[in-house]
């Protein structure tokens, strides 16, 4: 296999800028980031994660939010923001991502939803490297970080199972806790789950905050391990 690419060292598959808006989960800190060859040598432009499931999941994260936030759904209208024409080959790269998703370039998506999103983020980790060198269960483990989970599918890491039993236990409050600390950037996508949780019973609201302070406990008993 040839060296690594730019995306891949920086575990940032989908090559999202750096920026000091943007706290995404799993990013390197300003310290830790000048240390990398992304900063040292390859002018900082693009952002570090400390493992490749958390850049799969900003990426995805990044998709929601065209959606939830600009109202793109379509290959055409999310690549040519992704990758603006004045900078980009953009009717190249909408044409390699629809061929690789099956998906018309004008096809309306629903980003929310595992069968759209699961081939889009593979489609752009595809183009922007060359290649997607990751198995699905790694692709699968950064869409569940995201909040949208594989149908059928278990996903394996430890970080993700207590994710998943602190979001079912709080009935979908820690991944709202989660979301915000990314910044603004994921604000919109969160607005749904607002709506939702806003709609339950007062006595439901009740039992599922307890529920996730249990699960907030387990899980710092867990890191002590």
């Amino acid at each position: 296999m040839a060296g690594q690419t730019r995306g891949e060292r920086n575990l940032n598959p989908g090559n999202i800028e750096r920026s000091s808006a943007n706290k995404w989960q799993g990013r390197l800190s300003d310290a830790d980031y000048r240390n990398t060859t992304e900063y040292r040598q390859n002018g900082a432009r693009f952002e570090v994660f400390s493992a490749v499931e958390w850049g799969i999941r900003a990426l995805a994260v990044l998709l929601i939010a065209y959606q939830d936030r600009h109202g793109l759904r379509t290959i055409s209208s999310i690549i040519n923001r992704w990758a603006p024409p004045g900078e980009n080959m953009s009717s190249a790269y909408v044409d390699h991502v629809a061929r690789l998703t099956g998906f018309g370039p004008d096809a309306v998506l629903d980003l929310h939803g595992y069968a759209h999103l699961a081939p889009l983020v593979r489609a752009i980790v595809t183009h922007e490297n060359g290649r997607c060198v990751y198995s699905q269960a790694t692709l699968d483990d950064g869409l569940f970080r995201a909040g949208v989970k594989p149908p059928g599918k278990v996903v394996s890491s430890r970080a993700a199972n207590v994710a998943k039993t602190a979001a079912i236990a709080g009935g979908g409050s820690i991944a709202l806790v989660g979301a915000v600390t990314d910044g603004l950037q994921t604000a919109a996508p969160a607005i749904p789950i607002i709506r939702d949780i806003a709609a339950l019973p007062w006595w439901l609201l009740l039992a599922g905050g307890a529920a996730a302070t249990i699960a907030i406990i387990v899980w710092l008993a867990l890191r002590r391990k």
